[in-house]
């Protein structure tokens, strides 16, 4: 039998290194040269820059399971992104390989993708520099996770997912198509896009996109595809802040500033809320059929869509003869939320509405906040009918107060001194508990089928109450210059009136427990 020596273990030892690959002392296999082949599982390193002038090679290829690639901190250098025709910086060959890692390093000047991993499913991807390379920077497969990398200036897509994947806290700027392209079921969470030539993420359906900043992106800052969450992203410069074709998603507490279109909804049942849209050319593109609760931070504003609109703080327009809000749609809902919308002053330009109602619509709401200073009426929808007008307090506008629509509610509001009537209501309007005093006109105008009730109405220029063929219950009118009532064909109960022009003017009606 053949006895060992020790020269002889010593040769052995060195034949299956080098058959293998050298070890490190930690026991992992060190990778010196490139083009490289990974064909068995195990932990593998780098152990200085590799580079190759060779085209249409891949620079390390991952050809088994459960494999550790760590870079070290150094690159794989191609030939060049417009280099040969093929050619990636570390390549995963289908069928699918499981358990890859892959981290810190540099993968740059490649002819296609940095990182070719699409067939690398349950895998990671972290600490990478993908960079210049001719295709994606990073792309992997299903269920993989994706962190702290950067991929600059790629010639396609910055990172590009497969589905169930995690991609989180990566920059990704100035790449020719997206900054991140996710696949369905992601969660794309705390990531830098910038400069991209199409989007900044585009996410397909299922996933979440959250805490982002996507910044001058050529495309939008976020186009998410169907049945996703976006939430509390930071949009600027963007073609739109927040960009859907897709339904049934949740948008929701983005701030989207400076891009062209804030949100951009063109597909139908998206939930909107608590967004913040300031700076952007059109704030708000949407079809119909969407849920919005819309934040306003800013004027002029014009409402296009159905919706819940609410202010954000009080707001101020010094340009003259431009309306402060406009709404141009049905079934609006406008919540001032106890902040004012002040113009450029009674007196300023020839134009302009504080709220102003564009044609005819219907349902509109408009309640809880002053509107002062505008040029024409503070709130102008003559036009808008079966709608409501609460809790406002109009004062110092040119023209009237509130001008309401046909079957209108008018309630709780005070009206001081406008330069026409405080209130001017249309046909068949409730006009209770509202305190109008000292505008230039009448304090209450109200068309015939009219219930006026509750109201005070003191030191106006015109009359108290003018109304007539209606019901005039229980108002109380004092020091008006003209009639303190001036009705006909009505019933008028119940209310008292002093030291007006005259305290009452009534033809023709019945009046019923009425008190000088």
């Amino acid at each position: 039998m053949m006895r060992i020596t020790k020269t002889m273990a010593w040769v052995i030892a060195l034949w299956v290194m080098l058959s293998v690959g050298a070890w490190a002392g930690d026991g992992q296999i060190d990778i010196a040269e490139i083009p490289y082949t990974i064909s068995s599982s195990g932990s593998y390193i780098v152990v200085h820059d590799l580079a190759t002038t060779q085209t249409d090679t891949n620079g390390i290829t991952i050809d088994a399971d459960n494999v550790t690639l760590d870079l070290n901190g150094h690159a794989l250098i191609g030939p060049g992104k417009a280099a040969g025709t093929t050619g990636n910086g570390i390549y995963v060959p289908g069928p699918g390989k499981y358990n890859i890692a892959i981290r810190n390093g540099t993968v740059r000047d490649w002819r296609q993708d940095g990182i070719k991993g699409n067939s690398a499913y349950n895998s990671q991807f972290e600490a990478l520099r993908c960079y210049s390379n001719g295709l994606d920077g990073i792309r992997t497969g299903h269920r993989c996770m994706v962190s702290n990398n950067s991929c600059y200036i790629n010639g396609l897509h910055g990172i590009l997912t497969a589905t169930g994947c995690t991609v989180s806290g990566n920059i990704c700027p100035n790449n020719t198509g997206s900054g991140i392209y996710a696949g369905a079921g992601n969660t794309v969470s705390g990531n830098t896009c910038y400069g991209n030539g199409v989007d900044g993420i585009y996410a397909l359906s299922g996933s979440t996109v959250s805490g982002n900043t996507c910044q001058n992106n050529t495309g939008d800052g976020i186009q998410p595809d169907s049945d996703c969450r976006v939430v509390d992203n930071t949009c600027k410069g963007n073609g739109a802040g927040i960009h859907t074709t897709g339904s049934e998603n949740s948008i929701r507490n983005n701030h989207c500033t400076n891009n062209d279109r804030g949100l951009d909804l063109d597909g139908a049942d998206n939930i909107v809320s608590g967004n913040t849209l300031i700076g952007n050319t059109t704030p708000l593109d949407a079809v119909a059929d969407n849920q919005l609760d819309i934040l306003i931070s800013e004027l002029p504003y014009t409402i296009s869509q159905p919706g819940m609109y609410r202010l954000t703080g009080d707001l101020t327009l010094a340009t003259q003869d431009t309306n402060g809000i406009t709404i141009d749609a049905e079934d609006v809902t406008l919540d001032l939320n106890g902040h004012s919308l002040t113009g450029p002053g009674k007196a300023a330009g020839t134009t302009g509405h504080g709220i102003r109602v564009s044609g005819t619509q219907f349902n509109i709401a408009i309640r809880n906040g002053t509107v002062r200073d505008w040029r024409l009426d503070g709130v102008f929808a003559g036009a808008a009918d079966n709608s409501q007008f609460e809790a406002l307090r109009c004062y110092n506008n040119g023209r009237s107060g509130i001008y309401a629509g046909a079957a209108c509610r008018v309630t709780g509001n005070t009206c001081t001194e406008n330069g026409a009537e405080g209130i001017l209501g249309s046909i068949g309007s409730t006009v209770s508990g509202n305190t109008c005093w000292g505008n230039t006109g009448d304090g209450i105008f109200a068309a015939s089928g009219s219930t006026v009730s509750g109201n005070a109405c003191s030191a106006n220029g015109g009359d108290g109450i003018i109304v007539g063929n209606s019901t005039v219950r229980g108002n109380a009118c004092r020091s008006n210059t003209g009639d303190g009532i001036q009705s006909s064909n009505s019933l008028v109960a119940e209310n008292c009136c002093m030291n007006n022009g005259t305290n009452f003017n009534l033809t023709t009606c019945t009046s019923v427990n009425n008190h000088p």
